[in-house]
């Protein structure tokens, strides 16, 4: 069974004014998020990966094996595992990229944890993501950025990545057509796969390790939406267990780096003995993941880097204007 070895979190400092954001484009109603983490003109996900890497690695073994997850990769026909590979001056490691939806970081870490056998080196896991939204649409999108990495091992961890359950079901809730530069999303469908399947997940994986929903400590969920979160209460999520995991509401839709984002706020505040949840979504599939807490966690500060600076709309604006289209 693998283990997370170390971990890191790197939140832009910079929070854009959803409210300003909503009245500049005369969305009227209360604003779903209180800001957006952006993401500021000299940072992609390339750069927000290498910050939260850095944290994970410091004091760490070097890893053989560097994957990437991201729905918004910083160019196209290249690999960002090996550019950020490089980055960090790891031009020995294996660099594989995993994309496909914003839950994909289970899957990364189901792929180490196969590949992390005893004797083998770590395997370091990165998701970074800002899946940028134009105009109008950034107000239901509620588009930002983030990053988070987990450096997994056979042994000398203090987490367990334990037994996963899935779900899923073939619907289109946000998607992108291969030649557009934007998320398409309706929110709607949105709302009622994440509840049904992360129902059906959360249950599997009761069934799997017996022990109920209610039994964790904390839930750290991917959270594209307030509502999402607010849907978990009827698959038996307490109130108390997304306490010290949930973001969305202050800092907005972190894409795929939601649920890595989610787990280190949740490993901060562990105690040995707990077992936490990692719960992604995305494209209808749910995946639910059991991790036991084996000894403290050297933590990373990730509840202090969401509160960050304020800009203005002006700010907001000429930063993000045209970004979905070409790099700035």
């Amino acid at each position: 069974m693998s283990e997370i070895i170390r971990y890191g979190a790197y939140l832009p400092r910079y929070r854009a004014p959803l409210k300003d954001i909503q009245s500049f484009y005369g969305r009227p109603g209360r604003p779903r998020s209180k800001s957006l983490c952006t993401p500021a003109l000299d940072e992609d996900t390339l750069t927000m990966a290498y910050e939260a890497a850095v944290g994970a690695l410091a004091g760490a073994p070097a890893p053989g094996t560097v994957i990437t997850v991201s729905q918004s990769p910083p160019f196209g026909l290249r690999k960002l595992s090996a550019t950020l590979a490089r980055t960090l001056g790891l031009d020995d490691a294996v660099p594989l990229d995993v994309g496909g939806h914003p839950g994909a970081l289970l899957d990364a870490l189901e792929i180490a944890g196969s590949l992390a056998g005893e004797g083998d080196p770590p395997v370091l896991v990165v998701v970074s993501d800002h899946l940028v939204s134009i105009d109008e649409r950034v107000c239901d999108m509620l588009s930002a950025g983030a990053a988070a990495a987990f450096l997994v091992g056979a042994s000398g961890g203090f987490a367990r990545l334990g037994t996963t359950a899935r779900a899923s079901r073939e619907v289109y809730d946000v998607w992108r057509l291969g030649t557009e530069a934007e998320a398409r999303y309706r929110l709607e469908v949105l709302f009622d796969a994440y509840g049904s399947t992360t129902k059906q997940a959360l249950a599997g994986l009761a069934t799997a390790t017996e022990r109920a929903t209610a039994d964790y400590a904390s839930v750290c969920a991917s959270q594209p939406h307030p509502q999402t979160l607010r849907g978990l209460g009827k698959a038996g999520v307490g109130a108390d267990q997304l306490e010290h995991t949930s973001f969305v509401g202050e800092i907005g839709n972190l894409g795929a780096a939601s649920v890595g984002v989610a787990l280190a706020l949740g490993l901060d505040r562990a105690q040995p003995g707990e077992h936490l949840i990692a719960l992604g979504y995305g494209g209808g599939e749910a995946i639910a993941q059991d991790i036991e807490v084996t000894a403290a966690p050297h933590g990373t500060g990730a509840a202090e880097q969401i509160a960050g600076e304020a800009i203005d709309l002006s700010t907001y604006y000429r930063w993000t204007r045209g970004r979905q289209a070409e790099p700035h």
